[in-house]
C-alpha cells in the first residue's frame, strides 16, 4: 500500500510540474480566411495558458512585419482593433501575438486573411 501511495504522489507531482511549465498563446480571430474591411472595428481574440504580463499584437503582410497593432495590451483575451483605412488591400495578412516577458511564447494566424 505504501508503494502505491508513493507512486501516486510522484505521478501527481510530475503532473503538476509539467502543467506548470506549459505556456502558450492561441489566436482565435482572425485566424485565417476572414475578410476585414478597412476602417472597421474588429475584436482580435486569443487564448493563453500560463502567461503573465502584457502581450504585443503585430500585423504581418506577405511574411514580413507590416505594423504594430498594439505594443502592449493586458492578457484579457480580446482587443478592439480599428483596421486602418490606409492599409493596402491584400489577401496575405496574418497576426502575431507574443508575450512581452518571453518573445518565444507567441502565435501566428494559422492562415492568411484579407483586408479590403
Amino acid at each position: 500500500m505504501a508503494m502505491i501511495m508513493r507512486r501516486f504522489v510522484v505521478l501527481a507531482m510530475l503532473s503538476l510540474l509539467l502543467s506548470a511549465g506549459e505556456r502558450s498563446i492561441r489566436i482565435e480571430f482572425p485566424n485565417g480566411g476572414e475578410v476585414l474591411a478597412r476602417g472597421s472595428r474588429v475584436a482580435v481574440q486569443w487564448r493563453t495558458l500560463g502567461i503573465e504580463g502584457s502581450l504585443a499584437i503585430l500585423l504581418f503582410k506577405g511574411g514580413e512585419q507590416h505594423a504594430v497593432i498594439a505594443a502592449s495590451v493586458p492578457d484579457s483575451g480580446q482587443f478592439q482593433w480599428t483596421v486602418a483605412a490606409s492599409l493596402p488591400v491584400d489577401g496575405r495578412y496574418r497576426l502575431r501575438i507574443c508575450s512581452l516577458r518571453d518573445l518565444r511564447i507567441n502565435d501566428f494566424s494559422d492562415r492568411d486573411f484579407t483586408i479590403k
